[in-house]
C-alpha cells in the first residue's frame, strides 16, 4: 500500500488531503476540486488553448490520480500552501 497525506491551506482554511493506492479522503471541497482538476487534465492533452492556461499540469498523466507522484503534483496545484506531508509523497 502508498498512501500520503498533503496538509495546508485553501482559501484560508487548513485542510487536508490522502492518497492511498489511487483514492483520495480529507477535506470534502478540497478533495472534490482535486478530482475536478484531475478530470480537467485529460482535456488539457487535446486542447491547446486550455493548456496554455494550465501549463503546470499538462505534463501530468492523462489520469493523475493513478500515479503517486503526479497525485501529489496534482493536491499541491490545488492549496494554496503547503504545510507539512507525509507517508509515501514523490516530492519534486
Amino acid at each position: 500500500m502508498t498512501s500520503f497525506t498533503v496538509r495546508g491551506t485553501r482559501n484560508g482554511s487548513l485542510v487536508h488531503v490522502t492518497w492511498t493506492d489511487g483514492e483520495l479522503t480529507g477535506d470534502f471541497p478540497t478533495v472534490d476540486l482535486v478530482h475536478t482538476e484531475a478530470e480537467l487534465v485529460a482535456v488539457l492533452h487535446d486542447d491547446p488553448h486550455a493548456a496554455g492556461a494550465y501549463r503546470e499540469l499538462v505534463a501530468l498523466p492523462g489520469e493523475p490520480l493513478a500515479d503517486a507522484a503526479a497525485a501529489y503534483r496534482l493536491v499541491v496545484h490545488v492549496l494554496d500552501a503547503v504545510r507539512e506531508t507525509t507517508g509515501d509523497a514523490v516530492v519534486h
